[in-house]
């Protein structure tokens, strides 16, 4: 994982979104969702909920949506 700014308050900082979008496309791609379709936009939800709630942690976010 790179070392950047986490955020502590839930509030989504530019690098906290190119966290999320990196593990967003590693599921979409192990998963085979298609960007832009609903399961797609469900995912993305799911991801900004578990950041939302304070888990910040790239693995553990990428494991919760994997088998979420």
């Amino acid at each position: 994982m790179t070392s950047h700014h986490v955020s502590k308050s839930g509030v989504a900082y530019p690098d906290d979104l190119v966290l999320l979008k990196r593990i967003y496309d590693q599921v979409c791609e192990e998963r085979g969702i298609i960007p832009g379709t609903p399961e797609a936009s469900e995912l993305a939800v799911q991801a900004m909920r578990l950041f939302s709630a304070g888990i910040f942690d790239e693995d553990t976010i990428g494991r919760r949506l994997r088998h979420g």
